[in-house]
């Protein structure tokens, strides 16, 4: 059932051909909804004419908001004036004359100067910038619903077997500032993935590209939403998706959705949760964690703040003389392990280097020498000293001196097993 007053265009597709695109058109006039627009999706023929009418008649109901058509407008007005035949304001015939055929004059180049200011103008569009958010998860934990509570809409179908959502699905959502904020809106990009399932079970088809489509959809977000079933727990194929988040450097938020169903909750099943998941997930032991239930809406509200946060975590920057303070105190606290041999790592400064996520590099003796342990030690202790990097990952990058350092340090006109290059010219031993 379609109202009245609301603007239908019909298009049918696939009429490429020019001489029985538009004849194949006509049978459907029989629908009664206007006149029918032959175009083509794949060659874009007939898209043209059918959009200006899309234009024309959304501008006309007014239904649009404030400002729609602006620019079109202008570039058409400009656009008009440059080719128009009569003389413009401040010019006669024969300066009208020389604009159209020399395009010169005062006239000619106010003009060109306000046709090329429409096009400029849309390119300069203030249009906040979309934050991409994936939903993320093995198959049947709730994805497609939290998407549907999310946006107060049925946006992807929800059912109770396990791979109905078959591709990606993106959504657009515009949250405006709160009250009294200068702030601009903020767009997000709610991206829905197919359930993914162990590497085990997938068989090349459908479900190949569908778990390829999903993996691609991490790595293109800004903030992945790692769901979760409260019910059953943590999984190994959780523990995976967790590792590729991690390895991706993407934020990170954990859902354990259907909360509601967790039975016999009392005052201390919240904080066991927390302490469970923490243990059973040290991959992303930095993320927040949301315990909510898609089916009541409990707790999906508190989504927007944790995103947010995760975004200013995954952007942040910390100045290089307080990661080298924080580096010295973790230092001082627990040095290097030393191996049998005696060799021990030597940290010298550190830099934060890069965002998304915030990676900082560790300048040492040797690399190799410092291991997994150390490595895990200073990311927690990093943590600890500093605000603002709870739910992204750091990437850390442990770098050795370069041998023209080293080759400086050598003695070079020393005793025979002294370590000396006795490089130096002409001779090494010349008086």
């Amino acid at each position: 059932e379609i109202s009245n007053e609301i603007p239908v265009l019909v298009a049918v597709n696939k009429c490429e051909s020019e001489q029985t695109g538009p004849l194949a058109a006509t049978e459907f006039w029989s629908l009664g909804l206007g006149e029918p627009f032959a175009v083509s999706a794949l060659h874009g023929v007939g898209t043209a004419d059918m959009l200006e009418l899309m234009f024309q008649q959304i501008d006309e109901m007014g239904s649009a908001i404030r400002g729609f058509g602006t620019k079109v407008k202008e570039l058409k007005a400009a656009k008009s004036d440059w080719l128009s035949n009569e003389p413009l304001e401040g010019e006669d015939k024969t300066d009208a004359r020389l604009r159209r055929k020399y395009g010169v004059g005062d006239a000619a180049q106010r003009a060109l100067d306000r046709y090329e200011s429409a096009i400029n103008a849309f390119d300069d569009s203030d249009r906040p910038e979309e934050i991409n958010v994936a939903i993320v998860g093995r198959p049947n934990v709730g994805k497609s619903s939290l998407l549907n509570t999310i946006f107060g809409d049925d946006r992807a179908i929800v059912s109770d077997i396990a791979g109905t959502t078959r591709d990606s699905i993106d959504a657009v959502m515009e949250r405006p500032s709160p009250a009294g904020s200068d702030k601009p809106s903020t767009l997000y990009r709610f991206v829905d993935t197919a359930g993914i399932r162990r590497k085990g079970k997938i068989e090349f088809g459908p479900e190949f590209f569908m778990v390829n489509r999903a993996l691609r959809a991490i790595r293109r977000s800004d903030v992945v939403l790692l769901v979760m079933d409260a019910t059953a727990g943590v999984t190994e194929q959780d523990r995976i998706l967790a590792q590729k988040v991690a390895d991706d450097g993407r934020a990170c938020v954990i859902i354990c959705n259907k909360w509601d169903a967790v039975v016999d909750k009392d005052s201390t099943t919240y904080d066991k949760s927390v302490k469970y998941f923490r243990e059973e997930l040290p991959q992303v032991r930095w993320a927040p964690i949301i315990f909510l239930s898609a089916a009541t809406g409990q707790r999906v509200g508190k989504i927007y703040g944790t995103v947010d946060e995760a975004i200013k975590a995954h952007r942040k920057r910390v100045s290089t003389s307080v990661l080298n303070e924080v580096l010295r105190d973790a230092i001082l606290w627990q040095p290097p392990p030393a191996r049998r041999n005696g060799a021990q790592a030597k940290i010298y400064y550190c830099n934060q280097v890069s965002i998304r996520p915030p990676t900082v590099v560790i300048f040492c003796n040797d690399p190799k020498l410092v291991n997994d342990n150390y490595r895990r030690y200073l990311d927690r202790k990093f943590r600890e000293s500093l605000e603002g990097f709870e739910a992204t990952p750091i990437r850390w990058i442990f770098r050795g001196r370069r041998q023209r350092d080293l080759m400086r340090q050598k003695t070079m006109n020393g005793e025979p097993g002294d370590g000396g290059a006795g490089v130096s010219f002409p001779f090494p031993h010349a008086d």
